[in-house]
Order: structure tokens, then sequence, then C-alpha cells
């Protein structure tokens, strides 16, 4: 959060800070925070950042009791027990600090690999939660780490598909005829697309829930679909080989625009409806039916998120969704399309923050946070000291 130099006080001292949530939530929604002598005493949503639109989820909107709470650790704790016997004791900054710098100096002098870092998404800020780690242990030469555990195989699947982690502009969901909520349940963590869902609804769209779990946005939609967990891509070969059948396929999009259509109509030819409904566990008249609507509705919209990716083929099922638009040439259409992330619309100079330049040439072994279990029994050098921060 940075202060705004030109907000006027609300009342004799106080002023507005504005800033943005941290959360990994899709939504990065715009706070503006009032503080009295130092100290915020409301946070509220920014009703001038569209998206917002001065609404906050439950969990920001009582942001206040979580930072001030008494529950919060505020000091450093020093362990004096065993480990698992829960004994600790109060430590200053100071005596903390130099405590870890002496370790991991001692560590660093044997081999900087032995030191790993563990961090992932406890903020989403691009210095704190991103930044100003790497910059340390790239100075150290630590070991790197491959943050795989959240979203890799889908951004693997839209560069693939779409040549980057690209889709609609969110606010244009309020705009289709029909939309494919895949794997997502924004009620309760992307409150404001389900805003825009229902203003779409209002209008006259379909709504479709395509989840296993019949979430609360699933019990709100139009349909669902509860297919049964990973298999996301035999549903879309099976959309694919409907749309083909149905005759639904925007041929001239095609030609146009993509690569591969012939190898993709043969992969999915053999994916009938009936087979679809043995393999997802839903009726075949369902995946009929939402071919028709998809590739008749328009504008069509899907808007997907990451359960979906974290199986076994998860970034070829999302391959799949994502090549799903171009068949029926939804990308014509503002308010048509898919959206998975659309970071990258954005050209962010990563090594600005990160830094990566302080390993002056040393080229540091990349651990696997997915894995890094087997990493702990196995590498060589093995690990002797793992920081874990904001994750």
């Amino acid at each position: 959060m940075a202060a705004n130099p030109s907000a006027s006080p609300v009342s004799g001292i106080d002023r507005v800070v504005r800033g943005a949530c941290p959360h990994d939530c899709p939504d990065t929604c715009a706070l503006n925070v009032t503080v009295r002598d130092g100290v915020a005493i409301r946070v509220a949503g920014d009703p001038a950042h569209p998206p917002t639109n001065g609404v906050l989820c439950t969990k920001v909107s009582r942001y206040l009791e979580r930072t001030y709470s008494t529950d919060r650790l505020s000091r450093p704790l020093r362990r004096v027990g065993p480990k698992g016997a829960a004994r600790f004791e109060p430590a200053s900054w100071d005596e903390a600090l130099d405590d870890i710098a002496a370790r991991l100096r001692a560590v660093a002098a044997r081999d900087p690999q032995r030191i790993l870092p563990y961090s992932y998404a406890g903020t989403m800020g691009l210095v704190q939660g991103d930044g100003m780690g790497q910059r340390v242990f790239h100075a150290l030469g630590a070991s790197l780490l491959d943050r795989t555990i959240c979203s890799s195989p889908g951004m693997h699947g839209l560069a693939y598909t779409l040549g980057g982690a690209v889709g609609m502009d969110v606010e244009r969901f309020a705009d289709a005829g029909l939309i494919l909520i895949w794997g997502s349940n924004p009620i309760t963590s992307s409150v404001h697309f389900w805003a825009l869902a229902q203003q779409a609804k209002r209008r006259g769209a379909k709504l479709v829930a395509i989840d296993p779990y019949r979430s609360a946005t699933a019990e709100r939609c139009d349909v669902h679909l509860a297919l049964r967990p990973g298999t996301d891509g035999a549903l879309a070969l099976g959309l694919v080989q409907q749309l083909v059948e149905q005759d639904l396929v925007d041929r001239d999009w095609v030609d146009a625009h993509t690569l591969g259509y012939d190898g993709l109509v043969a992969r999915a030819a053999a994916w009938t409806p009936r087979r679809v409904a043995a393999t997802c566990g839903i009726d075949a008249d369902a995946v009929v039916a939402l071919a028709r609507d998809y590739g008749t509705i328009a504008p069509a919209a899907i808007r997907l998120n990451y359960g979906m990716q974290r199986v076994r083929g998860g970034a070829n099922a999302v391959r799949l969704v994502a090549g799903l638009p171009a068949l029926i040439g939804a990308w014509k259409h503002p308010a048509g399309g898919m959206l998975l992330s659309a970071s990258g619309h954005y050209n962010l100079d990563v090594a600005a923050w990160q830094r990566p330049d302080l390993l002056a040439g040393r080229r540091p072994r990349t651990i696997n946070m997915s894995t890094i279990g087997d990493a702990l029994l196995r590498v060589d050098p093995p690990v002797e000291a793992i920081v874990v921060w904001n994750s």
C-alpha cells in the first residue's frame, strides 16, 4: 500500500490510503483504507475501480480484525524445546535476524545450494511477495525453486494454444449470451465475476456450471454438469466432435485464424456422446445439448479456473477448452472467448524486482516445489536449510 498524496483528509487527521488486495484471487480488488494517527480504522472497496465497484469479499472487508487481532504473531519466537513440543520464547528482531544469518552463512560457506528458499502466494504483491526474497537468495547463490504448485499446467496449456496467458476482458462477460463456468465457484472465489455473470443472466444469458461438486455457484446456474473429476478434457473432446457433427464450426474463422484444425477433428472423432457420457458420468444427451447451445448462442464465453488443471493431463485439458472458442468464432465478439488468466496482457519486468543478475553467472540447481519431499531425501548436495516465507 502507498499513500495517495492527493487524498484529502476525511475529517481532521483522517486520510485515505489507496491500495490493492494482496490475496491470490482473480478479482485483484482496489482498496481505500482510512487511516487515523497511523492506524487503519476502515477498509472499503474503491468505487472508482470498475471491477471492484466499491464491494469487497467477506474476508477482506474484515481485514482490520485480522490486522489488529491479539492472536496475530507480532514478534519473533525462538524454539527452546524439542521439535513438536511447541515451546517457544520471545526474541528481539535483532536476535532473530542475527541467529538466522549466522546459520545461513555457515551453510553457504559449504555450498549455498544447500539453502532452499520456499515461497508462493501468501501475498501477491510484486515486491513483498515476489521480489525481495528472490533478491536475497540470488545474491547468496542458493538453490532455485520452481514454483509449480498452483497453475503451471494451465499456464503451459494457454501458452501452447493462445500464445500466452491471455483471454477476455472480464467485464465483457456481462454482455455474453451463454457463459460456461468451468471448474470455478465464483460465489466464493471471484465475487465480482459472479456479479457480472448475474448481470448477463438478467439480460437473458444462460449459465452452465461444469464442476464435479454442486457448489453454491452450480446451484444457481441454469444447468449443472457434474462430470467426474479429471474428465474435463474428455468433455471438451466430445464438444469438438459434436460441433463438427452438428455443423456448428465457423470454418471461415477457423481457416483464417487457427492451425491444427484437421488434427483436432481427427482426434475428437472417437469421442462420441456415448463415450463421453461413460467417461464423464453424465448423460449423452447433455453433451449434445451443450454443444448445440455453445454453437448457437452468441456471444459464448467460458470462465475457466485452476481446479481442473491440477490432475494428470491437466495442461492438455486446458488446451482443449481454450481451443473451443476458435471453433465457433467466439473471439469475433467482445463478449466471446474464454478467460483463465489475463496476466500475459501485462508486460511486467520481472527481472527488475527479482534481480537474477545477482547470481553473477552462477547457475544453481532448480528444485520443483511439487516434489520437494523427494528432493529433501535425494538431492546432492543435500538441503541443510529451508527458508519458508509468504507461503
